[in-house]
């Protein structure tokens, strides 16, 4: 808190307090003024001042004077008290003028010339030029009424001119003598001393820290990151303020508490531990706390924290310092690696180019795709190297590469890639990874042939006149793999000649397969090793017989030969599904009665005979014929499907159907196709025994419709016994 010197009890035209940071305000009776404020009169101004030690200080116009806590010690700084004088006539006359101003009512301070606050001229005469400052008189006591006689002082207060408390002589009448003695104030000269540092501002800084001893810097060294030092103030005049690098130290006069820290702009701890101000003595510390952001790419350099120093003495004199702390920048450093070998059994290489380098304290923050390593895909010579920016890294060796080839069967290679470490101030370091290269004495091996059930499946019933016909599904494609690392010289696929004496043939190729599809190699990629094949079925083939939906393999001999004479042999396999009939449940559209005896129809048109189709003839087909005797007739089946059935109205069974009574006819039948295969299904014949009227025939003959004779009575005309019926 500032200390309070006095309170405003007159103020006379225009009085300012200026406040340490430039501000002015105007002061009226009843202001307060602190220590570090300067007391200012204008051209016209003055102001009389009620000090807290109980005594008042005054000041004449154009003036000014800085309010420090002196005023209250009953001393003022830099102001030497001097002898008292002799008054001279000329001063005499000068009071006796004075004198009369005031007797005749006039303001001395409008009509005469500057009062004692001036401050003296080099010649001794009291008084000086308006706006002279710094002068003043201070009064031990203060009266209501003065009387117009006044006198001056012959000794200082404390060395600050004052008005004396003896009172001039007079007659009893209360005249003035007109020889009384009146001696004149004088003011004395002020020195003013500036305010000096030593010990700050040097070239390279008063105290050097170092990145690389942080916790995650280089050379870690937690003891090194604090250093200590001193500076020293010179305020002759008394020190009344005193900050570094924001911290108060003094304020009015007034040392604060140590040690005081404050956390610097940099990040830095800096602690004033002491003061002295006996010597005048600051000493400090400053902290490292961590990495500090430098010019980028510049490598060890070093960056410079200033901490602004500013005093000020009782004279309103300043200084300004800086104490300065240099950073200096830690590097990174790469260090070389080294990895496993690469060969055809271990074609890829991981690791982490970071794991032995040394980062440093300005580390960048590593993530899944960041990091201090610049990150690309190299191109090596037997491989390539995939860096990413966190140090991870894959090595893919390339066993196709004509330079991994060229070693040949247990020779030996050397990759070397230059990687960059930076930091996150842009410096940075390199080094290499280095790994091993092997070509193995490796056989050829062929991957996708030989799988159980066969590479590729075709199916009968896809065809025109199968079950389920499906002109795309009848080609099936597929690929295999061959691998020769130590290169292709011959491979034959089903005969097909794919690779002769090293030179791979044009594509497609095809052959007519023995079992009558087509068999076509459609590419060989030589880098990859994959070859492509495709298998169409043409017709369907024979199966074993009445082995339901079998498969039938064909089967392709696959032959390499690599550039060492090593062999490899594998079987491309294709497996033909057998197509079955179908037989579907049959009936006519007409019903049996006695107005229909006989229905005919073919059991065949709604099967489905499927791929392995019998021909059809008269007597031909794939229908097991025969002669079936049912429950209301007869049904005559043949082998090419058609039927005729024909109902016996004369059977029981159909008469106790009854008139208007219904039944149904069911019969089996067989579908047999070429290979054996077969199916049953149902014919079913409906049946209707009609509800017929009764007629009666022979009777109400015209004439009727009997005659018999009497004459052939036995004693008739003409007897005839035999006529009588």
């Amino acid at each position: 808190m500032a200390t309070l010197i006095g309170i405003v009890s007159k103020v006379i035209g225009q009085v300012f307090a200026v406040a340490s940071d430039g501000t002015r305000r105007a002061l009226v009776e009843g202001d307060r003024l602190f220590a570090g404020d300067q007391l200012s009169t204008g051209a016209e101004g003055a102001v009389a001042v009620h000090l807290q030690n109980g005594q008042e200080l005054t000041l004449g116009r154009g003036s000014s004077m800085q309010m420090t806590s002196q005023l209250l010690a009953n001393q003022i700084p830099h102001v030497d008290s001097p002898e008292a004088v002799t008054p001279s006539q000329a001063q005499l006359t000068d009071v006796e003028q004075l004198q009369k101003a005031i007797a005749a009512g006039d303001d001395p301070t409008q009509t005469a010339e500057a009062t004692a606050a001036g401050t003296a001229t080099t010649t001794g005469v009291p008084g000086g030029v308006q706006g002279s400052g710094h002068s003043f008189v201070l009064l031990e006591e203060v009266g209501g009424r003065v009387d117009p006689i006044i006198g001056f002082p012959t000794a200082g207060f404390n060395g600050i001119p004052e008005l004396p408390e003896e009172r001039l002589n007079a007659n009893p009448d209360n005249t003035v003598a007109a020889d009384a003695p009146v001696v004149p104030p004088v003011t004395p000269e002020v020195p003013n001393n500036p305010v000096t540092f030593n010990g700050l501002s040097e070239q390279n800084g008063e105290r050097t820290v170092n990145e690389a001893n942080l916790a995650d810097g280089s050379a870690r060294n937690e003891g090194l990151l604090t250093r200590s030092g001193t500076f020293t103030i010179n305020a002759p005049d008394g020190l009344t303020s005193l900050s570094i690098g924001g911290i108060n130290l003094i304020s009015g006069g007034v040392a604060a508490g140590f040690p005081q820290s404050i956390t610097s702009p940099l990040g830095g701890t800096l602690t004033v531990t002491s003061y002295n101000p006996a010597t005048g003595v600051v000493s400090y510390s400053y902290t490292l706390n961590g990495a500090e952001t430098h010019a980028s790419g510049e490598g060890a350099n070093s960056l410079v924290e200033h901490v602004t120093v500013v005093a000020s003495d009782s004279n309103g004199d300043s200084a300004t310092g800086t104490l300065d702390i240099s950073i200096t920048d830690d590097v990174p450093k790469a260090v070389d690696d080294n990895n496993g070998t690469a060969s055809e059994t271990l074609l890829t290489l991981n690791g982490n180019v970071l794991s032995n380098d040394v980062q440093g304290a300005d580390r960048v923050p590593l993530g899944e795709n960041s990091g201090p390593i610049t990150p690309g895909t190299f191109t090596g010579t037997y491989g390539t190297l995939v860096l990413n920016a966190n140090g991870t890294y894959t090595y893919t060796l390339n066993t196709s590469d004509a330079d991994f080839k060229a070693l040949h069967g247990g020779g030996d290679g050397t990759e070397t890639f230059t990687y960059t470490l930076t930091d996150a101030d842009g410096d940075s370091s390199t080094a290499n990874l280095v790994l091993q290269i092997h070509n193995n004495d490796d056989p050829i091996t062929i991957g996708g042939l030989n799988a159980e059930g066969g590479e590729l499946t075709v199916f009968e019933k896809n065809l025109s006149d199968g079950s389920s016909p499906d002109a795309p599904a009848l080609t099936q494609s597929g690929t295999f793999t061959v691998a020769a690392l130590d290169g292709v010289t011959t491979l034959t696929v089903g005969g097909i000649a794919v690779v002769s004496a090293g030179v791979t043939a044009g594509f497609p190729q095809s052959i007519t397969t023995p079992l009558g599809s087509t068999l076509t190699v459609t590419g060989f990629n030589a880098a990859t090793g994959v070859v492509s094949y495709s298998y169409t079925l043409n017709d369907n083939e024979a199966h074993p017989t009445a082995n339901g939906a079998n498969s039938l393999p064909e089967q392709f001999a696959v032959s390499v030969v690599d550039d060492n004479g090593s062999t490899a042999t594998g079987s491309l396999d294709v497996n033909i599904v057998d197509d079955l009939p179908q037989g579907v449940d049959d009936s006519n559209a007409s019903t049996a009665s006695e107005t229909l005896l006989t229905l005919s129809g073919n059991v065949l048109s709604n099967d489905v005979q499927g791929a392995d189709r019998v021909t059809l003839g008269e007597n031909a087909g794939p229908i097991t014929p025969g002669t079936f005797t049912g429950t209301y007739g007869t049904l005559v089946l043949n082998a090419n499907g058609t039927y005729t059935y024909t109902l016996n109205t004369s059977d029981a069974d159909f008469k106790a159907l009854h008139g208007g009574g219904n039944g149904s006819e069911s019969f089996t039948y067989t579908l047999t196709d070429s290979d054996g295969d077969s199916r049953t299904a149902n014919l079913v014949l409906q049946i209707h025994n009609n509800d017929d009227p009764i007629t009666i025939g022979g009777l109400n003959a015209q004439g009727g419709e009997l005659t018999v004779f009497e004459k052939n009575l036995s004693d008739g005309s003409a007897p005839d016994a035999t006529a009588l019926t």
